[in-house]
């Protein structure tokens, strides 16, 4: 195609199709007839077809090559149209692609889904990729901008570049091999009878996704707990306990992955212990779709926060 042709020609055809009356036609454009008469001339001299018919001074007809060329106009113009709005849209963040880190609790909790199912509402045009990742990898792949932002455990303190706040709590369990001696016990499990117990805990690399959850057996039950194995994830963890290797604490809505072997009870005042769960970004990113994000999980925390205040 010529690069003569612009897209206000295609609309201008296509609006003498409609009209069929250059009259009628230059008006609803805003042009004269004689500026709409030159630019179809135009328009035939650059594609090299006739493209009317002109029986008259007034009527026409479209000729194969106009009638063909009236479809693939109205194409062009649609697709400038879609392309405008696209671009449109993802100036104001309503369109985009997002890349988020979650951790298997996020998930067995109901929040991943929860937060997915919201935002999809107000803004569907944002596609969301998924992708499993313990914590720690999780702050290296936002840092590095592999990921868009993430739904991991706090750590200490949030690395440079990196914010975050908490967006979710739950209370924390015991889970132990079904045989194991305090497996038959109904009621809630005192800490301190953990004491002797060999333990099944997070890697030395994961220990900032599960500081939480070593610290909660400290506090609650008052001594360092023994270590028998050590796992880089929470599936790990909990197959090693299924394996026999230990017993272990867990986020209380782990049960639900259903792992065979294993049976969860509470702990005896875990009420006030619970699991946190923050939500983490990168403190200034450019991306609309990003930024659109992180003001509706800033939302959800406040509609969190009321909702526990009730």
């Amino acid at each position: 195609m010529s690069s003569k042709i612009e897209l206000r020609h295609h609309r201008y055809f296509l609006k003498l199709c409609d009209e069929k009356s250059f009259t009628r036609a230059a008006e609803h454009l805003n042009i004269t007839t004689p500026t709409l008469t030159h630019q179809i001339q135009m328009l035939e001299r650059e594609l090299g077809v006739q493209l009317l018919d002109r029986t008259s001074r007034k009527k026409f007809e479209l000729t194969q090559a106009g009638a063909r060329f009236r479809e693939n106009a109205r194409a062009v113009v649609h697709h400038a149209a879609e392309a405008e709005l696209s671009a449109l849209q993802a100036a104001r963040g309503e369109v985009g692609r997002l890349n988020l880190g979650y951790m298997p609790s996020v998930s067995a909790c109901g929040l991943m889904a929860d937060v997915l199912a919201g935002f999809q509402k107000e803004r569907p045009g944002i596609e969301i990729n998924l992708r499993l990742l313990v914590s720690p990898a999780q702050f290296e792949a936002v840092a590095r901008h592999d990921l868009d932002a993430g739904f991991c455990a706090p750590p200490t303190k949030f690395p440079s570049g990196l914010s975050g706040f908490e967006v979710f709590t739950e209370p924390l369990v015991l889970v132990m091999h079904e045989q194991h001696r305090l497996a038959k016990s109904r009621t809630p499990i005192p800490p301190a009878a953990l004491k002797n117990e060999p333990f099944v805990v997070a890697a030395v690399e994961s220990d900032m996704a599960f500081r939480s959850l070593t610290q909660a057996v400290i506090e609650l039950g008052g001594f360092l707990p023994r270590v028998s194995r050590r796992a880089g994830d929470m599936v790990s963890i909990l197959t090693y306990v299924a394996a026999g290797y230990g017993i272990a604490v867990v986020p209380g809505s782990i049960p639900i992955m259903k792992i065979p072997n294993l049976v969860f009870r509470n702990f005896l005042g875990s009420s006030t212990k619970q699991f946190p769960i923050v939500f983490v970004h990168r403190t200034d990113d450019p991306s609309k779709s990003t930024r659109s994000f992180i003001e509706y999980m800033t939302h959800y925390r406040q509609g969190v926060t009321q909702r526990g205040r009730k």
